[in-house]
């Protein structure tokens, strides 16, 4: 009963999202998209609390720039101290969008070319440019070039596989160890970063290991789903001593303690 009550809540701010900004239409494609797991969606401009969007045809781009999409996430954001957020696994930059508009420093990796692209016009739309930092590469332990499997419908949850088909695209990948010291960050800098990779985290935090080191104030947010929380926490202590938790039931929370 529990969990019906807040499923209640929660698609009963997202209509309400989309209603108080006139997005009809959106409203409905939700609709549509509960019942039969299809996107209508025509790909338009829009606009949410979070700010004015592109979007693309027949994807759920619509949903990610709701408020109410991952909304335990946001929640636990606003509670947070901090100066510069990192978001590995961008999709459409609608985090950065939301956040750069609220005076932070924004850096968003996504390596699927059309949803950089998607970031990039964003950031234009909503007058961010040089608060919005774009980088057209993923995250990963070290440099390579990696096969992803492309999901049309939703974008975000586009994939590494091992082989190339005619469903896939070539994309790079870095640590964030090789790329991080030239953001000019100092090491009393607050960092709160958002780690959503499609089971790729694990690597991720591997090749962040003196990322972890220079900051003394840094908090993450992981997807564990596809990694698993306790490769997630082993990878983790062994670089630094943090504290955990749980943002909702797909994330965690990784507070450096030491």
């Amino acid at each position: 009963m529990k969990y019906l009550l807040n499923r209640i809540r929660v698609y009963s701010f997202y209509f309400y999202e989309y209603l108080r900004y006139g997005e009809v239409l959106a409203a409905i494609n939700a609709v549509l998209y509960m019942f039969t797991r299809k996107s209508y969606a025509n790909g338009s401009r829009m606009t949410t609390s979070m700010g004015k969007f592109d979007t693309r045809k027949g994807t759920l781009d619509f949903q990610y720039i709701n408020y109410a999409y991952e909304i335990e996430i946001k929640h636990f954001i606003e509670k947070h101290q901090f100066d510069v957020f990192f978001d590995i696994g961008a999709c459409l930059g609608e985090y950065c969008i939301w956040l750069a508009q609220k005076g932070y420093t924004c850096f968003a990796f996504e390596p699927v070319n059309a949803s950089y692209n998607m970031i990039s016009k964003n950031i234009e739309l909503n007058g961010l440019k040089g608060k919005v930092n774009a980088y057209n590469y993923g995250l990963g332990s070290k440099h390579s070039i990696e096969h992803f499997q492309l999901n049309q419908t939703n974008p975000g949850a586009s994939k590494r596989v091992a082989t190339e088909t005619s469903l896939t695209e070539k994309f790079e990948i870095n640590s964030l160890d090789e790329v991080f010291e030239s953001f000019g960050l100092s090491k009393s800098t607050r960092v709160l970063v958002k780690i959503d990779v499609e089971g790729m985290e694990v690597e991720m935090l591997s090749g962040a290991k003196r990322f972890f080191q220079y900051f003394d104030d840094i908090t993450l947010i992981i997807e564990e789903k596809l990694s698993g929380e306790s490769q997630i926490r082993d990878t983790l202590n062994a670089v630094c001593n943090f504290e955990y938790g749980h943002v909702d039931n797909f994330n965690i929370y990784a507070r450096k303690v030491s």
